[in-house]
């Protein structure tokens, strides 16, 4: 009976600990190590709920200076659980900037409830199916934990409009699923729901929030010394385009394709740090003007491309004017900053790559009026 009570703490520690060697296996950043504290802490609260259950259960022979212990230990790690969570927001908050501050306070808590272990007792109670633990200083346990998350849900609320919606709609229904597994258990210590509480909080972070794989997706799409998508990205958006249709009836797709001039004699006589600086003043240049494109992409080392759904030809006109006119009053350089572009259009439900060559001729017609020093 006693194994069939703990089985769902078993199912959490197996979990934790797959999310623990998940990271420690593969390369962790500075901002993924609070949510490796998070699932070791959470790890170490469902074994000591698995080890109390067990030593409370056998009080004939535990001892109950081993039994309070423990259960000293079981508590202070949920609080711990919860402080970890608490540093967590405070990262993501627009408050990070008072952090040593605001952990201060969350510290200060813990170090309330660890002195008053000495002066509230602990009693362990009977239940149905398990015996558990109650009194002053668990239910001292429970509203501290209940402080520290209303804390959190201050925290986000004051900072909705500065985070991430992403962001946002993650840790909202974790701060939810914390409250109500913590009230629960206050009202049904028998349930021995804080385990779960706990491993469902840090899958929750892992998938919506610190995921590694979202690290590497963007790795593979993203080209990060311009900000710009990748060809990778780009490849992979194509057919989507293709697919793309408005109000039943063939969308126009447009494409500028740019080319930058002058690369190769940066690179001969600066070097190759002052030929990425000209790739990124130019890429700079291309997204902040392109405003009315879907994306901008880098598609090679001097090479972009920009895709418009339902261009305005004379919108797309003014802004190649502007790239150009932005590109002149660059000079920061030896070497002039010329982007070459061409641009061509047609029916979504045409060969995409023929109206791709077709902008890439209308670039290289338009290359030719540059006074080009390479």
């Amino acid at each position: 009976m006693l194994l069939l009570t703990l089985r769902e703490e078993v199912v959490c520690a197996i979990i934790l600990l797959y999310l623990i060697f998940y990271y420690l296996f593969n390369k962790i950043k500075d901002k993924e190590m609070l949510f490796l504290k998070l699932a070791s802490i959470s790890l170490m609260h469902v074994l000591l709920d698995i080890i109390t259950v067990i030593t409370v259960n056998n009080r004939d022979v535990v001892p109950d200076f081993v039994n309070h212990v423990l259960h000293i230990l079981f508590y202070v790690t949920g609080i711990g659980f919860g402080i970890c969570f608490y540093n967590y927001i405070i990262n993501f908050s627009a408050f990070y900037k008072h952090a040593r501050l605001l952990r201060g306070l969350g510290y200060g808590m813990l170090g309330l409830f660890l002195v008053m272990q000495f002066f509230l007792p602990v009693e362990y109670l009977q239940g149905n199916q398990t015996a558990y633990s109650y009194g002053p200083l668990v239910i001292l346990g429970y509203a501290t934990f209940l402080v520290l998350c209303t804390i959190c849900l201050i925290l986000l609320l004051a900072s909705r409009k500065s985070l991430e919606r992403r962001i946002r709609w993650a840790l909202i229904p974790i701060l939810i699923i914390m409250y109500i597994g913590i009230i629960a258990q206050a009202l049904v210590p028998e349930l021995l729901l804080t385990g779960a509480d706990v491993t469902l909080i840090c899958i929750g972070a892992f998938v919506a929030l610190d995921n590694p794989e979202r690290d590497f997706v963007k790795q593979a799409l993203w080209d990060f010394p311009t900000g710009l998508k990748n060809r990778n990205c780009f490849s992979r958006d194509l057919p989507r385009y293709a697919s793309f249709k408005r109000k039943k009836r063939d969308t126009v797709i447009g494409f500028i394709v740019a080319d930058l001039n002058n690369l190769k004699i940066v690179n001969d006589t600066y070097g190759h740090q002052e030929g990425d600086r000209f790739i990124a003043a130019a890429a700079a240049i291309l997204r902040k003007n392109l405003t009315s494109a879907e994306n901008v992409y880098r598609i090679g080392g001097d090479e972009f491309i920009a895709v418009y759904l339902s261009p305005n030809d004379k919108v797309i006109s003014a802004e190649m004017e502007k790239v150009v006119y932005m590109c002149s009053q660059v000079q920061n350089f030896s070497v002039p900053l010329q982007i070459a572009m061409g641009y061509a259009s047609g029916s979504i439900s045409d060969n995409l790559e023929e109206i791709i060559k077709l902008a890439d001729k209308q670039m290289y017609t338009n290359k030719k009026n540059f006074k080009i020093t390479e």
